[in-house]
């Protein structure tokens, strides 16, 4: 139970990797607001969590892309759980969101200012504003966790999906940031970096690949999935959302003060820097 008594706050915990950590925070012992743009799924989710692990949970829609919409989180989560320790920033898009039924090439020229506004707005934005309106209350607790994740294409940047790739090297380098700046009040800020990981979000981006990418043209969503695991994978497996769950478990632990200002790849060993 690592985190017996602490209150995580985690955004995109409706769906995904977001539901993963919430789910391994909460076996660990944490209380855990759920927060989501899909209000109906996180109460869904909270409940769920409440009833397997008999933690406190609670339900708050939120869109990270809104300042105003951070601070309430964070004032809201305060009011109705009466701490902070830990905030989990997952909430996120693929870059997919408005060419699933597209077969035109993926090419820079394809793609859209609303494609490219919406990808850093929630990828980027969303974890500035969050971090942002979590600072002081950590600054004045004098402690604090801070968990942004980031992704494998953060770390390299991948030919269909330049406008995510430079998102999450966006988040890579805030995290930094952030963690040099909140160093002196005990607050340790941190990125994970996801592989390649099975998520509904991840299905709809294979469909677009299988569509429009030369390499896996006509392939179907699962072919190509696992020709990515082939590829890219040198263990020759996808991970999961209990594997980036467990890392976070550990990062907002005790066990890892000293840890800060990090990008983690969680990738099967898929990259090495």
């Amino acid at each position: 139970m690592l985190l017996e008594g602490k209150v995580a706050v985690i955004t995109g915990g409706a769906s995904g990797l977001g539901e993963g950590i919430a789910q391994a925070m909460a076996r660990a012992g944490a209380q855990v607001v759920v927060s989501d743009l899909n209000h109906e799924r996180a109460e869904q989710v909270a409940y769920r969590l409440h009833e397997e692990t008999g933690r406190q949970s609670l339900a708050l829609a939120a869109d990270v892309r809104r300042k105003d919409h951070c601070a309430q989180l964070v004032a809201q989560s305060l009011s109705e759980m009466g701490a902070i320790d830990i905030l989990v920033c997952a909430a996120g898009v693929g870059g997919f969101s408005h060419r699933p039924d597209s077969d035109a090439p993926l090419t820079l020229e394809n793609i859209s200012l609303e494609d490219w506004d919406l990808t850093i707005d929630v990828n980027l934005k969303g974890v500035f504003l969050c971090n942002q309106a979590i600072a002081a209350y950590f600054r004045q607790q004098t402690g604090g966790r801070i968990i942004n994740i980031s992704s494998i294409a953060g770390r390299k940047g991948a030919d269909w999906l330049p406008h995510y790739s430079a998102s999450k090297a966006g988040v890579i380098v805030l995290t930094q940031s952030v963690a040099l700046q909140l160093a002196p009040f005990d607050v340790t800020v941190n990125t994970l970096c996801p592989g390649i990981i099975r998520t509904a979000m991840w299905d709809v981006g294979a469909k677009v690949l299988g569509q429009a990418h030369p390499a896996f043209k006509g392939m179907s969503p699962d072919e190509v999935f696992q020709a990515m695991v082939r590829q890219m994978i040198p263990l020759g497996r996808p991970q999961s959302a209990d594997d980036i769950g467990h890392m976070a478990v550990f990062l907002a632990s005790d066990k890892a003060s000293e840890i800060t200002g990090q990008a983690i790849n969680i990738d099967g060993g898929a990259c090495f820097n």
